[in-house]
């Protein structure tokens, strides 16, 4: 009998405990890494949590927004140098946000005046780069990413509408809070305020669903309520159109309307008809009419209010076609061109105000025809992909809340000061990101499948 012992069978079959480790602890880093927050977000809901009190806060001479976006930027660089997973090709939000972002960096390199005013002034500009944060992070982040994205940014709306609700409700008590820079916590900016809780009150729409009806329901009507008591013509606007197109993301199935979706648009519309004779934003939007049963006082104040922009709108214009180097490329930042052309003699000169309430003419002053002819073509972008997709059916959840909110801020922006703060650029443009990049994605992959057909035509031929 021998007395060597064969050696044990797991020697050989099996491979040491060590080179299995390494790989699946990368494994486990690389699935935690998809599903990250969408970067850009936690700004998107601050931002959203607060409005404009909050987006005051500031660390020395540097904002809370600003202090986020940095972060964000700098956590995504490092995440992405620090990441061993091969990803598909990223689609950026697209050309026309690319120049907009050189042609602001153009007329900060030429500045002439406070820098200190200058920064102010293109800060709104340069917030647009959060697009490509949202865009990289949309195409990068798991199932499980994106809806931890639509879940946080679902909190910071409910927040938002319970501050809304104890500002309306005790207005005394706000009185008494600290101030934040020119403002007060807990004060209300109704424009943007009243277009968000739009946005709040469109996704517990989308979200009403058996089980859960009142919840959603109840945070739909107590939305519109709060909305409703606010005297804001713009915001009221918003909040119609996101109820308007949550029932219609509801209605839409293969382009087709149910009858179901019918009896949502008009119980939805009917309830907003009946609503708004009784509420402070309706009668400012019904003392426009000349025939009308709202107070006198509030007559005067909403034609006046009109007549003041109407009178710097026409202002701006003329001051920006009067010379053709201002036509082309704006007047850039630094110089008060509402003051300059007399536009805010009846907005309130000596108030600060540095915008004529419209977004598209702020555009057209500080960046000339070229700023915004790159504006209008984002702007058009995002109109196609929101009729596009009400005709295709319900979107998911993270494509609705961000079409909300393109579409109710964009709205306030045409007749207010939005897109041009950080608390509205910011937002708007993550949500256009992650639209854009969603959309160029689709139109690749479509151009990928004829190209695959053609190769495997092309191959079953030469087998044959």
């Amino acid at each position: 009998m021998s007395t060597h012992l064969a050696p044990p069978a797991t020697a050989t079959a099996r491979p040491p405990a060590t080179t299995q480790r390494p790989r699946h602890t990368a494994h486990a880093r690389e699935s935690a890494g998809d599903n990250k927050l969408i970067a850009g977000v936690v700004v998107v809901a601050a931002m959203l949590t607060g409005g404009r009190w909050l987006s005051h806060m500031q660390a020395g001479p540097l904002y809370i927004g600003d202090i986020l976006l940095a972060a964000a930027f700098l956590h995504t660089a490092w995440w992405i140098a620090l990441s061993q997973k091969r990803h598909q090709p990223i689609h950026g939000p697209g050309i026309a946000l690319g120049l907009l972002l050189l042609v602001t960096g153009a007329h900060l390199l030429n500045l002439d005046g406070d820098l200190r005013t200058a920064a102010r002034d293109a800060a709104p500009f340069l917030y647009a780069t959060i697009a490509y944060l949202a865009a990289g992070g949309y195409q990068r982040a798991s199932e499980r990413g994106r809806q931890r994205t639509v879940r946080l940014l679902h909190i910071a709306l409910v927040l938002h509408l319970a501050w809304m609700a104890v500002a309306t409700l005790a207005p005394a008590f706000v009185a008494t809070l600290p101030e934040v820079g020119r403002t007060r916590v807990f004060e209300i900016r109704t424009d943007f305020d009243v277009a968000v809780l739009g946005v709040l009150a469109g996704v517990s729409i989308l979200r009403i669903r058996r089980g859960r009806i009142w919840l959603h329901a109840s945070l739909a009507a107590a939305a519109l309520v709060t909305g409703l008591a606010q005297v804001n013509r713009a915001g009221l606007f918003s909040c119609c159109a996101c109820v308007l197109m949550a029932t219609l993301f509801r209605a839409g199935k293969n382009g087709r309307i149910t009858p179901r979706a019918v009896l949502l648009s008009a119980t939805a519309l009917l309830t907003v008809v009946v609503a708004l004779p009784m509420s402070p934003a309706g009668q400012r939007l019904l003392a426009l009419g000349t025939d009308t049963t709202a107070a006198p006082e509030v007559v005067q104040n909403a034609h006046g209010t009109t007549r003041a922009r109407l009178f710097a709108w026409e202002r701006v214009v003329t001051y920006t076609l009067d010379e053709p180097s201002r036509t082309a490329v704006g007047v850039g930042f630094g110089p008060d061109f509402l003051q300059e052309s007399d536009g805010d003699l009846h907005i309130g000169r000596g108030m600060g105000v540095r915008s004529p309430h419209n977004y598209l003419l702020t555009v057209f002053a500080r960046l000339g025809v070229v700023g915004l002819v790159l504006v209008l073509s984002i702007l058009t972008s995002l109109m196609a992909i929101t009729i596009r997709t009400v005709r295709h059916g319900p979107p998911d959840e993270l494509t609705a809340v961000c079409l909300l909110l393109v579409i109710s801020l964009l709205i306030v922006a045409l007749l207010g000061v939005i897109l041009e703060s950080p608390f509205g650029a910011a937002p708007f443009f993550w949500a256009a990101g992650i639209l854009l990049a969603q959309n160029r994605s689709r139109r690749s992959l479509k151009r990928r499948k004829p190209e695959q057909k053609t190769l495997v035509g092309s191959s079953r031929k030469v087998m044959v």
